[in-house]
């Protein structure tokens, strides 16, 4: 009996880089190609090591960047053969390719479909046009409006877009126009991340040196609620911090393993990290480095760690509160804890921050916006 997996494919290629991404990707595409080889090798070099994986059933599929949709049809069928040498892609697998809105057209869109893409995340942050290009995104609205289109007529049944807030200067009739533009799309999965100034990006930098301005938590945290509130009128639930669907099954499943915090995943690419049986490995973040390992018949691993029970313990707090909640049964089999006893508890719910409901430790909607620091009572 195979047990269920998830596989995550890492495309590093970007026509640009955004100001604010901290993912590892290159401008330089001239190694598509050679790149595309390589994944399949690392996965060959993989299964050599980990001969155990075979055949396992893949129940969730997702290529992630970069810009996955950069790959030609060819690239793409070229992986998913490398894929399915070893591993059972499953009838009911949700297979996600994320994609940028200037980069699709309806021949790829179709030929993206027929190779068993059933879910596309498009990369959109905003409908104002002065937010877009300062976010250094190649598309503008009436890119995002066309790819929603075309891929509903190329017969993707699970469309999802991003959206972010708390931009410099972001002001809440702005925020209210990209959500309305959104909803108006009708697409069935909308994500908002509240914007954050990570190491390393050129947003550091202009942070750093005066340029602009981060958002005051006050403001972001008001600009969170008002997310919150225009999405469920628009029909959407909130299940995670950042991610709203219209109903279960339009989830992102893919990134429920994630956040379960006990699940195993599989990942190949550059920067890829993956989670197999209590192990957590990450590979190289440069292209020139992973390429030469694989060449050396060396998976591109830069480091593993096996996690003790206090750090698992954590992640899964931090894992599965931030989505659908804590299964309390499977956290005491796990940690021999009891939550319910935790004395932080009783006042995080009088303080209508958690709520207990059918076993089920679960974020009020308040508590999602106050998430981190409702975690960082419960690791006490």
């Amino acid at each position: 009996m195979t047990s269920d997996l998830s596989l995550y494919c890492h495309i590093p290629f970007c026509e640009t880089k955004c100001v604010y991404c901290d993912f590892y990707s290159i401008e330089d595409r001239s190694s598509q190609s050679k790149f595309v080889d390589l994944l399949n090798k690392e996965i060959d070099l993989k299964i050599k090591i980990h001969p155990e994986l075979v055949g396992r059933d893949l129940k969730t599929i997702f290529f992630g960047g970069g810009t996955p949709s950069l790959l030609s049809p060819n690239e793409l069928s070229s992986i998913i053969s490398g894929i399915k040498k070893y591993f059972t892609i499953v009838g009911d697998v949700e297979f996600t390719l994320e994609c940028n809105p200037g980069t699709v057209t309806p021949e790829k869109l179709f030929a993206y479909r027929e190779l068993g893409v059933n879910r596309l995340s498009f990369g959109v942050q905003s409908f104002n046009e002065d937010e877009l290009q300062w976010l250094s995104r190649i598309h503008n609205a009436d890119d995002v409006r066309n790819a929603i289109k075309l891929a509903r007529q190329a017969g993707f049944g699970n469309v999802s877009l991003d959206l972010m807030f708390a931009l410099p200067g972001q002001t809440q009739d702005k925020l209210s126009y990209s959500l309305d533009e959104a909803l108006a799309l009708e697409t069935d999965h909308l994500s908002a991340y509240n914007l954050t100034v990570e190491e390393g990006t050129p947003l550091n930098r202009m942070v750093k040196l005066g340029q602009v301005g981060e958002m005051q938590q006050e403001e972001a945290a008001e600009l969170f609620e008002f997310v919150q509130t225009r999405l469920a009128d628009g029909g959407f639930e909130q299940y995670e911090i950042s991610n709203y669907a219209k109903s279960s099954k339009n989830r992102a499943h893919h990134n429920l393993v994630y956040w379960d915090g006990f699940k195993d995943y599989v990942s190949f690419g550059p920067s890829a990290h993956e989670f197999l049986g209590g192990m957590r490995a990450w590979n190289v973040s440069s292209l020139d480095q992973y390429g030469a390992m694989i060449s050396e018949e060396k998976l591109p691993r830069i480091n593993s760690e096996k996690l003790s029970m206090e750090k698992r313990r954590t992640e899964v707090l931090f894992c599965q509160l931030r989505a659908t909640g804590i299964n309390l049964e499977l956290f005491n089999n796990a940690f021999g804890e009891d939550l319910l006893r935790h004395p932080e508890l009783r006042m995080l719910m009088d303080e209508g921050m958690i709520e207990h409901r059918e076993n089920y430790l679960r974020l009020t909607k308040k508590g999602f916006r106050f998430c981190d620091a409702v975690i960082l009572r419960l690791m006490k």
